[in-house]
């Protein structure tokens, strides 16, 4: 079933041709990704499907009813507003029905608990009984769940805080929740991964896999783009080119397409050579036969060129690390918490460990010549602080950092520095990081003027001589890469730098790492991006509690890649899980043959040890008994069916409604079974 229909649409921004006359569709169940160069125009494209831009030509169709849920790179929110109010802001009537419920549930308890009239109370009821009669009909319960299991698997518990709380990672997480329960039929989603942990992002991966909405999202997570997609558009402007298949396909398929179009360009030299060699050689009198060769030759000139990237080799030259690099030794980091410390310093109270948040503490390491080593833990934990201590950006509470006499630190860190706008690209890489990068190794060092650098990060002339100020946000971080990389530096340290890079630029950084002999160190979530490029980790905050866990902020060292790591913890995770069964299976076998022992030695008017029970909440008592309810009349209406079924009365046409009424029920009994023993198992017996 076709949701969107992009007819012959085109776009242009300024003077800049972002798409013209492309056309594509969009079908149900359909797992789109777009890729792109920085500012080809794939956030704006996704803003025309949404309807929040209009075309310059062509035209958009949507589907009837069509609902489109857009999450953007910068989620907008009102920061007065709760969690539960942001998520539930939705005029979806699925939405609606169940935060109406859920409100329902609240003020039922809220007048039993203070007490109400008679009156109140029965009115509250009447309300919620009429709730949850429509909750029951349109199988709101199973979605209700639902939502419950997202909120949970991204972390987010307390509804009631305010956004303005939340950290930047937090407050993707709570605009993510909110798209995906909304009740949409095509999920438009603009870098998802950005400021996710690794947690987060395996989860999502396994929920878009697994959805039967259709999905259209800009990524530069390949690994995400290659578990999800069954086909890729790649924005070319002013084109749009489309490969059915994941990312795999699609390199195979535009590596085929490349050499293709090699193979004319080749030929096409092959032909402006000897038509010009012809030309010199023609008579000066003929004029009307020879009209159309020449021609020719002119729309050959005039074609569009296919983009080669240089071919050159990076490997930072110029600045040899000394025998002394870099010492952490015994270096610690802790902030003051709100109303902690700080205020108490102050007075007369004496501040104590409690009243800070403690990131990392007694950290020693060495590093040495050519080591490659990624930062992994979740948002909060302190990563970026370490890379400030080490750089001296701040102090640290303890311990001490030696910097090497021929250190020179690269930083690229999440937040870009400041560049004037008026200033031309070009011009501003020659005077603030220099005319020449240094390539090669000792023996053969290659000098790269600045434009042949910019070249190879996708600055085109055109984009060359352009003023800093019409660049979109990610040629702005690419610019911003170009400059740190032409000062030469031999100590390389990157945070998050997949945010807002687009994955041409990500291959091409990667290409770049790959020959970089200075020392390196990453702090980032892309899975991929880690694999390519670092073959030590550093863990963080809980990720470093896997060994130890009386320690949750001591910094682990992990000797291998991202991928040795996720396998690694996910076989430590299977490991302690079979221990657990183990040990419960053995506990339970123990206590059988005490008591068997025990025998007539029991006190036969001993009573048996109490048990508690954890109890259900109100809105769950009351899906409880509904559920049971259910399941008993979807039971009588199977049995009913397979009967008729079973008798073969009827016409062909009965017939076959009643057996797709019993899938359905099937389904259905199935799907509520399952809701039921969820909550059944949530109510366990305690000692």
């Amino acid at each position: 079933m076709n949701l969107v229909s992009v007819d012959s649409i085109s776009k242009t921004q300024g003077d800049k041709t972002l798409f013209e006359n492309i056309s594509f569709g969009i079908d149900a169940g359909d797992r789109i990704g777009l890729v792109g160069v920085n500012g080809s125009g794939k956030s704006t494209l996704m803003n025309l499907v949404a309807g929040l831009d209009t075309v310059d030509g062509g035209r958009i169709s949507n589907r009837k009813n069509l609902r489109i849920g857009l999450l953007r790179q910068l989620p907008p929110a009102d920061m007065d507003h709760s969690i539960r109010e942001h998520i539930f802001a939705s005029d979806s009537p699925l939405i609606r029905l169940i935060h109406d419920y859920e409100r329902a549930c609240d003020a039922l308890e809220l007048s039993a608990a203070n007490k109400s009239d008679t009156a109140e109370q029965q009115r509250a009821q009447d309300n919620l009984d009429k709730l949850s009669a429509r909750m029951q009909d349109e199988d709101a319960y199973t979605y209700e769940a639902e939502i419950q299991s997202i909120l949970r698997e991204l972390g987010i518990v307390d509804l009631d805080r305010k956004m303005r709380e939340l950290s930047g990672g937090m407050l993707k997480k709570v605009a993510l929740a909110q798209i995906l329960i909304d009740d949409a039929d095509l999920l438009l989603l603009d870098e998802p991964t950005n400021h996710l942990d690794i947690d987060s992002i395996l989860w999502l991966e396994s929920y878009l896999a697994g959805t039967k909405k259709a999905v259209f999202m800009v990524t530069h997570d390949r690994y995400f783009l290659e578990n999800i997609t069954d086909r890729i558009f790649e924005l070319d402007p002013p084109d749009i080119f489309q490969y059915r298949g994941n990312y795999g396909t699609y390199l195979e398929k535009r590596a085929e397409r490349e050499e293709q179009a090699a193979r004319s360009e080749a030929k096409a030299r092959n032909f402006l050579r000897t038509e010009v060699e012809w030309l010199r050689r023609m008579p000066k009198a003929r004029g009307t036969k020879q009209k159309a060769r020449i021609d020719r030759i002119h729309e050959v000139q005039n074609r569009k060129q296919l983009q080669q990237d240089p071919a050159f080799s990076f490997s930072v030259s110029g600045r040899r690390l000394g025998n002394k690099i870099l010492e952490a030794r015994e270096i610690g980091k802790s902030f003051a918490l709100p109303g902690g410390s700080d205020q108490k310093t102050r007075g007369s109270e004496k501040p104590t460990d409690a009243d800070r948040q403690l990131l990392f503490q007694n950290f020693t390491y060495f590093f040495k010549p050519g080591e490659r080593i990624g930062i992994v833990g979740p948002n909060g934990v302190g990563k970026s602080s370490f890379l400030n201590v080490l750089t001296g950006k701040l102090k640290p509470d303890s311990g001490e950092v030696i910097v090497g006499a021929n250190t020179q630190f690269g930083y690229f860190d999440q937040t870009n520095m400041e560049m004037p706008a008026d200033r031309r690209v070009l011009e501003f890489i020659r005077k603030e990081a220099g005319e020449i990068l240094k390539l090669g190794d000792k023996k053969n060092v290659v000098e790269m003027p600045a434009s042949k650098v910019l070249e190879y990060f996708r600055f085109d002339g055109r984009l060359q001589h352009s003023v800093i100020g019409k660049l979109s946000g990610g040629e702005r971080r690419r610019l911003y890469l170009v400059f740190v990389l032409m000062r030469n530096p031999n100590f390389l340290i990157l945070d998050e730098p997949t945010n807002d890079l687009d994955v041409q630029t990500l291959s091409l950084l990667e290409d770049f790492l790959q020959d970089y002999t200075g020392c390196l160190l990453v702090v980032s979530h892309d899975r991929y991006f880690m694999d390519r490029v670092v073959d030590q980790l550093f863990l963080f905050g809980p990720e470093a509690a896997a060994n130890d866990p009386q320690n949750k902020t001591r910094i682990e060292v992990f000797p291998g890649s991202y991928a040795d790591y996720l396998e690694y913890r996910d076989a430590q995770k299977a490991g302690a899980s079979g221990q657990s069964n183990h040990e419960s299976a053995t506990d339970a076998d123990k206590s059988k043959r005490v008591d068997s022992r025990a025998g007539s030695n029991k006190d036969p008017g001993a009573k048996p040890a109490s048990k508690k029970k954890k109890r259900f909440s109100f809105k769950e008592k009351r899906e409880f008994t509904d559920l049971e309810k259910e399941i008993e009349s979807l039971e009588n209406e199977k049995g009913e069916l397979e009967t008729q079924l079973a008798a073969g009365g009827g016409d062909f046409e009965q017939l076959a409604e009643q057996g797709e009424r019993l899938n359905e029920v099937l389904s259905l009994i199935e799907s509520k079974y399952e809701r039921w023993n969820a909550l059944a198992d949530s109510v366990e017996e305690l000692d």
